[in-house]
């Protein structure tokens, strides 16, 4: 997996979109080691808003010392695309 590829900052992502961010971070943190992160995101597809605002929160909360810009920039991504599920 590619960590350090560039990324579209888009806010009119459907749930479709977004949830492939979520995805694309779980798998990133996987790979990481940071089982706490992908632990937050796992069974996020289908998720109310809410839910998926909840395990976003906790997911950068875990990642806030971490340095990984990238899986952060992603789960701020998902999180400004949440008003439109």
């Amino acid at each position: 997996m590619d960590l350090e590829k560039t990324f579209e900052f888009a806010v009119n992502l459907d749930r479709t979109a977004v949830e492939a961010r979520l995805e694309e971070v779980r798998a990133g943190a996987e790979a990481l080691l940071l089982a706490e992160v992908a632990q937050q995101l796992t069974g996020v597809a289908g998720a109310s808003r809410e839910e998926m605002g909840k395990r976003i929160k906790s997911a950068l909360e875990a990642l806030q010392d971490s340095g990984q810009k990238r899986l952060i920039a992603l789960l701020e991504l998902a999180e400004l695309n949440l008003p439109n599920l």
